[in-house]
């Protein structure tokens, strides 16, 4: 039942609320952003429970701006309680799980956390391969950030093999000049490039 405290907010104040911090998050203003979104996310759960959809998105917002904070301890624990509820919510297999866990990989990326975070591409590519089959955009962008992640290993000849399938499949999905596909050329050049010179694989874009 909803505490008296989280019944004396409306839904437009928290609306506006998560709002404010949306436009405080993309104008780089990060730290105002988290403090917003700690109350949006305690309110959400005292007003819905922990694991109601809401709150869960509410969890989200928070933990995308301590990634973005640089605060990837709080943002992988934050991701992990979202995973951990959609798991047993929708199951394994659910888009939604799918989604979080994505979250969850990209969040390893950023932090620099190569060897976990292609575990669970590896995952995600091969859940999605079979739920939404091969050629499914989600799909395809698990094959690319894959791909990016193998690259910051040093496996330098399976990134290119996946971002030359990418390549393929969004030539055939998407056209031969649409957005994605061009980025996964770039991409496959960026590996080319360093393979031949092997310097350090640091600064690599953010995997989609």
């Amino acid at each position: 039942m909803p505490d008296a405290d989280s019944c004396a907010v409306s839904p437009e104040t928290l609306a506006r609320m998560e709002a404010e911090a949306s436009r405080l998050h993309d104008a780089g203003s990060f730290t105002e952003a988290i403090g917003l979104l700690r109350k949006a996310l305690d309110l959400r759960r005292r007003l819905h429970g922990a694991v109601h959809s809401e709150a869960l998105e509410a969890r989200n917002r928070l933990a995308r701006s301590l990634r973005a904070a640089g605060r990837f301890g709080e943002a992988v624990r934050h991701y992990l309680e979202v995973l951990d509820a959609q798991l047993a919510r929708l199951g394994p297999d659910d888009a939604g799980t799918l989604r979080a866990r994505s979250r969850l990989a990209n969040t390893y990326y950023a932090a620099g956390r190569y060897d976990e975070a292609a575990v669970q591409f590896e995952d995600i590519l091969r859940e999605r391969s079979r739920v939404l089959g091969s050629m499914h955009p989600d799909t395809l962008r698990s094959r690319g950030s894959l791909a990016n992640t193998y690259a910051c290993l040093g496996r330098y000849d399976e990134a290119a093999g996946l971002h030359r399938q990418t390549i393929r499949d969004r030539e055939e999905v998407l056209g031969d000049f649409h957005p994605r596909t061009e980025l996964s050329r770039v991409r496959l050049g960026a590996v080319l490039k360093t393979s031949e010179n092997d310097p350090p694989a640091t600064e690599e874009e953010h995997p989609l």
